[in-house]
């Protein structure tokens, strides 16, 4: 864990980035997030994508008054409203969206696939309405630019919701400047065994970054904002999967592999840039060179409440300083 003191970030940079990923709808997180920049003192912050969570959690109220739910494999019930704001609070931390509804309507929806989705994309929705209020509250009147771009798992209707707000910016194959620097914006994954809203085959990103590389005007100062990581780096290394979606172990071991994008590894071997920004794979928080582009990961562990980050300092064309933290 890295501590700085509070404000000091800026001193002997040019540009101090808070980079955080993956925080699959997890309220705490995001406010860690929009904080980090009081507390390392950044310049901007830049959220990778996976912003939105993966799953309501049904808080169906009963005859009595009391509500049923069901967490982690096992029921829940809560006796009042108090014990559902505690529950709904909680899991909403996690990165879980939690509704409150009747035991008729919990069973309406049940077996109804077009009703959960509508539902939860309206959740999902309302949440980064929050989280923009929150954002744009909090950053009002600061020099602070919050940053996003799409990851696999976020669907384009939240892309509308994030444009409107006055201090978050959103980009999706674009190329921004920002401070003396340009950023190139590019979201989504190559393909999951999830089958998420946004993913591409390595054709469709070698497409992409022709069409965006042609707008940077000096790689020595652009930073790739890239939610899949290179290909066969420590940033993409992840535990393999069976058909059926399990951990495939060897010897009680599990067993890894690497699940980052060929393409965008040839992009950066290619064109170098000062600084690539990734995230996706949660397991491969870390920092690599290839060639002379630094890359990072900062992982996540977003069902913990704990925000995962790197702090980075670039001073001209070179990176100043480089710190992985968590809180």
């Amino acid at each position: 864990m890295f501590w700085r003191k509070k404000g000091a970030g800026k001193k002997d940079a040019d540009l101090v980035i808070f980079f955080a990923s993956d925080l699959h709808g997890s309220t705490i997180c995001f406010k860690k997030f929009v904080n980090a920049a009081e507390f390392y003192g950044a310049n901007v912050l830049v959220m990778g994508g996976d912003s939105t969570g993966k799953a309501i959690l049904s808080i169906a109220q009963q005859k009595d008054s009391s509500f049923r739910s069901h967490f982690s494999g096992e029921e829940v019930h809560l006796k009042d409203e108090t014990d559902v704001n505690e529950f709904v609070h909680r899991v909403s931390n996690m990165g879980y969206y939690p509704a409150v509804m009747s035991e008729g309507e919990f069973r309406e929806i049940k077996d109804d696939d077009d009703a959960r989705q509508r539902l939860f994309k309206r959740l999902v929705i309302e949440r980064i309405e929050e989280w923009c209020q929150f954002a744009d509250k909090k950053l009002a009147g600061t020099d602070v630019r919050l940053i996003t771009a799409p990851g696999n798992d976020d669907f384009e209707e939240i892309d509308d919701v994030l444009r409107e707000v006055p201090n978050v910016q959103f980009h999706e194959m674009e190329v921004t400047d920002l401070y003396g620097y340009q950023v190139l914006h590019c979201g989504g994954s190559t393909p999951t065994p999830w089958n998420t809203e946004r993913e591409y085959t390595e054709a469709q990103f070698e497409a992409k970054f022709e069409t965006l590389v042609s707008q940077v005007k000096d790689m020595s100062r652009c930073i790739f904002n890239v939610h899949v990581p290179p290909q066969d780096t420590a940033l993409d290394r992840c535990p393999k999967l069976d058909e059926n979606q399990q951990v495939v172990y060897e010897m009680g071991t599990p067993v890894s592999m690497h699940a980052g994008s060929t393409a965008v590894r040839a992009a950066i071997e290619r064109h170098q840039p000062l600084l690539g920004l990734h995230g996706h794979i949660h397991e491969g928080r870390g920092t690599v060179k290839n060639g002379k582009t630094l890359c990072v990961n900062p992982g996540s562990v977003y069902p913990e409440g704990i925000l995962q980050g790197v702090l980075v300092s670039l001073t001209g064309d070179e990176v100043h300083s480089v710190q992985l933290t968590q809180g």
